[in-house]
């Protein structure tokens, strides 16, 4: 029978030291940018770097930042703290700024920062990158919002769907898709009921597109695989969202999805981090190690929070929550 899943492949990632000015920006990342800049004169002031011409301009970079922190491009959201270095106040303003952003699973927050998404999502590596650029005021002001999550929750609407007194994104959905594939497979491959085995593994696609990006990452990680269960305490997190699909012999990117009712992630195909492939019983072991990663990474990553609560504490009282605008 057809093999229905795909493989991690890891990939390297070249390192690149971080940017002096403007102009040593990615070229995707600047690329993306100057698209938010209106006029060929816009254009032109952002390669000034002055008071009264920057790249800075609300809510363009405010747009691109949220974007960059929902879409797990670490680098990029730092660089715009790198180049905004000079004027460490609209640097605060931005940490602060609420807009409306979307991540790669079509979820769509309003009147939400970047480190209130990272919050929601567990994303602790972004979590501690924002929070290294914070100063005390706006330590203290986030503290405010995310005891409010804790609280009442965000919301948020997807493929339609409001979804309210949301505190942080649920990893059950993926953790039942992955038991219910492992509990079924062996009475299932017993009696040849391939139908069967192919719904429960595309069931677990399909809550594979969910994740949040760091989520995604850990399955991509290029030093390492979940068997055995890694201990997710490393200090960085490779932004990988590469893997090679068996199906194609070609490699893919977890994000953003590329779905059509023939092929896609749960529609024919879903991700093994580090098996060889060999059949549904290789997804099946493969399935195994994930249950147990995924487990443990959302009990290790809930306890971060606990961690970014009291990274945020540590802030003397200083202004209100309110206190600056663009």
């Amino acid at each position: 029978m057809r093999i229905f899943y795909a493989i991690v492949r890891l990939i390297d990632i070249e390192v690149t030291k971080m940017p002096k000015s403007i102009k040593d920006l990615y070229p995707d990342t600047a690329k993306e940018i100057s698209g938010y800049l209106s006029t060929i004169k816009d254009k032109t002031n952002s390669i000034v770097d002055c008071k009264t011409r920057t790249l800075f301009q609300p809510p363009a970079i405010l747009s691109k930042f949220l974007e960059f922190v929902a879409h797990g491009k670490q680098d990029h959201a730092e660089k715009i703290f790198t180049i905004r270095g000079k004027n460490p106040e609209q640097l605060q303003e931005l940490l602060l700024k609420q807009g409306t952003v979307t991540d790669y699973s079509g979820r769509t927050f309003t009147n939400i920062s970047a480190y209130e998404y990272a919050y929601w999502a567990k994303d602790k590596h972004m979590c501690r990158m924002l929070e290294s650029h914070m100063d005390e005021n706006t330590k203290a002001a986030m503290l405010k919002r995310c005891e409010a999550i804790e609280k009442n929750g965000l919301t948020f609407k997807q493929h339609g769907v409001e979804v309210k007194n949301s505190k942080h994104f649920d990893f059950t959905p993926l953790k039942t898709a992955l038991k219910n594939f492992i509990d079924g497979y062996d009475s299932w491959e017993m009696t040849q009921n391939w139908t069967a085995i192919k719904e429960a593994w595309m069931n677990v696609g399909k809550a594979q597109r969910d994740v949040p990006v760091h989520v995604a990452n850990e399955y991509c990680r290029k030093d390492r695989s979940f068997d055995p269960t890694p201990q997710f305490n490393e200090d960085k997190l490779p932004r990988e969202l590469t893997f090679y699909n068996f199906n194609t012999g070609k490699v893919g990117a977890w994000f953003p999805l590329a779905i059509s009712d023939s092929s896609g992630l749960g529609v024919d195909f879903a991700l093994n981090c580090g098996v060889a492939p060999g059949g549904p019983l290789m997804a099946k072991l493969g399935a195994v190690d994930a249950l147990a990663a995924i487990i443990h990474l959302d009990e290790v990553r809930t306890a971060d929070l606990t961690v970014s609560l009291k990274n945020l504490s540590l802030a003397k009282p200083g202004l209100d929550d309110d206190y600056c605008f663009f």
